[in-house]
């Protein structure tokens, strides 16, 4: 006599719903997991290129340097890291989507 209930159900499949601080992130679709994947990418190349110009700034000016091209701040800075978070969170959203796929769930 020890049925579980609906509610109880229902709880453990959210349970194993993949969260990402919060956020259900288990349930995208391909185009969405493509998408989110290739935005993270962009966010993490934009907040890295101001965090680098200016650290570039302050160190030119606790040096007494005088560099003039701030390129290297995004072309050996920003660059990688955005590409290395794109890929890491595509690599992580598509995964979600294709173990959902191949489990049968829709």
């Amino acid at each position: 006599m020890t049925q579980s209930s609906p509610a109880a159900a229902a709880q453990s499949t959210s349970a194993r719903e993949a969260t990402f601080f919060g956020i259900p992130v288990g349930r995208f679709g391909f185009f969405s997991s493509l998408l989110l994947g290739a935005a993270s990418g962009f966010l993490a190349f934009f907040l890295t290129t101001f965090c680098a110009i200016f650290g570039v700034i302050f160190y030119d000016a606790l040096h007494h340097l005088s560099i003039e091209n701030l390129s290297i701040s995004y072309k050996f800075i920003a660059a990688p890291v955005g590409l290395t978070a794109m890929l890491v969170s595509l690599a992580y959203l598509l995964s979600l989507w294709l173990r959902r796929k191949l489990a049968g769930q829709d």
